[in-house]
C-alpha cells in the first residue's frame, strides 16, 4: 500500500467531516427563504432560524421574563445600597435646593406646560369644591343666626336696647338674614372662595421647595429618612406589579420578531462564532480519525 492510498482515506474523511459540519452550521441560517421547484418545496428550506423565528422569539421572551428579568430581580437591583442611596440623595438635595428650585420650576422641568396648567386648574377646582362642601356641612345658616344672636345680646347688654331685644325679636332679624346668606353662599360659594384658593396656590408654587419642606418641620436628615422609607416601600410592594404589567416577555418577543434574519445571524455569531467553528473543525477531526481507522479494517 503506497503513501497516496494511506493518506487518501484520512484526508477524504477529514474533508467530508469538515464539509458536513460546515453545511450543518450554515443550514442554521441559510437559506433565508423557502426554495421551491414548481409546487415542491425543497426539504430543510428555509434554514432553522428563519423557519423557527417566531418560536425563537417566544422562547427568548419567556426566558427573559421568567429567569433573567423578573420583578424580584429588578426589585433587588433598585433596593441595592448604591441605587437606593443615589435616589434618596438626589431627591433630598433637590427638595432642599436653593431659591431657583420652586414647586413651579420643578414641575415645569418634569412635565409639559399644558399638563402643568391642566393639573393646576384641576387642583384649584377640587380645593374650591372641598372648601365649599366643608362650609356647607357646618349648617351655615344656623351658625350665622346663633352667632348674630350672641353678638347682639353682648352689644346691647346693660342698655335700654336689651329690654327690647328679646330672643324673638332678634330671631326675626337674624334668621331670615342667615337663611339668605346661606342660600347665597350655596349658590356662589365656589366663585367666592376661588380667588383666595388661586392666590394661595400661586404663593405656594413660587416658594422655594426647601422652605415648604421646613415649614412642615422636616430637616434634611429627617427628610432623607422619609424619602428612604417611601422609596423602599414603593419598590418592595409595588414594583413587581408594575413589571408584570410591562409584559417583558411580549416586548422581547415583539423585538425579536421585528429583527431581520441577518441581524439574528450576526447576533448569534457574535456570541457563538468560536464554538460553531469548533464544531466544524471537530467534524474534520472525526472524519480524519474514521478515515485513519479504515486503513486498518
Amino acid at each position: 500500500m503506497n503513501t497516496i492510498n494511506l493518506l487518501s482515506g484520512p484526508v477524504i474523511g477529514s474533508l467530508i467531516g469538515y464539509a458536513t459540519n460546515y453545511l450543518a452550521v450554515k443550514m442554521l441560517f441559510r437559506p433565508l427563504h423557502p426554495i421551491k421547484i414548481g409546487s415542491f418545496r425543497l426539504p430543510f428550506t428555509p434554514g432553522i432560524f428563519p423557519k423557527r423565528k417566531e418560536q425563537l422569539a417566544k422562547a427568548l421572551g419567556k426566558a427573559v421574563s421568567n429567569n433573567l428579568l423578573t420583578g424580584e430581580d429588578i426589585g433587588k437591583l433598585f433596593l441595592s445600597e448604591a441605587m437606593k442611596g443615589k435616589v434618596v440623595t438626589e431627591i433630598t438635595d433637590l427638595l432642599f435646593a436653593g431659591e431657583e428650585h420652586t414647586l413651579k420650576t420643578l414641575l415645569a422641568d418634569h412635565c409639559r406646560k399644558e399638563d402643568y396648567l391642566r393639573g393646576k386648574a384641576q387642583l384649584e377646582e377640587v380645593l374650591c369644591e372641598k372648601i365649599v362642601s366643608g362650609i356647607a356641612g357646618l349648617d351655615l345658616g344656623e351658625l350665622i343666626a346663633r352667632e348674630s344672636n350672641r353678638i347682639i345680646k353682648e352689644k346691647t347688654a346693660g342698655t335700654m336696647l336689651a329690654l327690647m331685644a328679646n330672643d324673638k325679636l332678634i330671631a326675626s332679624v337674624t334668621v331670615p338674614m342667615a337663611e339668605k346668606l346661606e342660600a347665597y353662599f350655596n349658590e356662589n360659594g365656589i366663585d367666592i372662595v376661588r380667588p383666595v384658593v388661586k392666590n394661595e396656590i400661586e404663593k405656594l408654587e413660587n416658594r422655594p421647595i426647601g422652605e415648604l419642606v421646613q415649614d412642615i418641620g422636616l430637616d434634611k436628615e429627617r427628610l432623607s429618612g422619609l424619602v428612604d422609607k417611601i422609596y423602599t416601600g414603593f419598590i418592595r410592594y409595588k414594583v413587581a406589579g408594575y413589571i408584570m404589567q410591562f409584559d417583558i416577555a411580549g416586548i422581547v418577543e415583539q423585538k425579536v420578531n421585528a429583527m431581520d434574519v441577518l441581524e439574528i445571524e450576526n447576533l448569534v455569531l457574535s456570541v457563538m462564532k468560536r464554538e460553531l467553528n469548533a464544531i466544524v473543525n471537530l467534524g474534520a477531526l472525526i472524519g480524519l480519525l474514521i478515515g485513519a481507522l479504515n486503513i486498518f479494517v
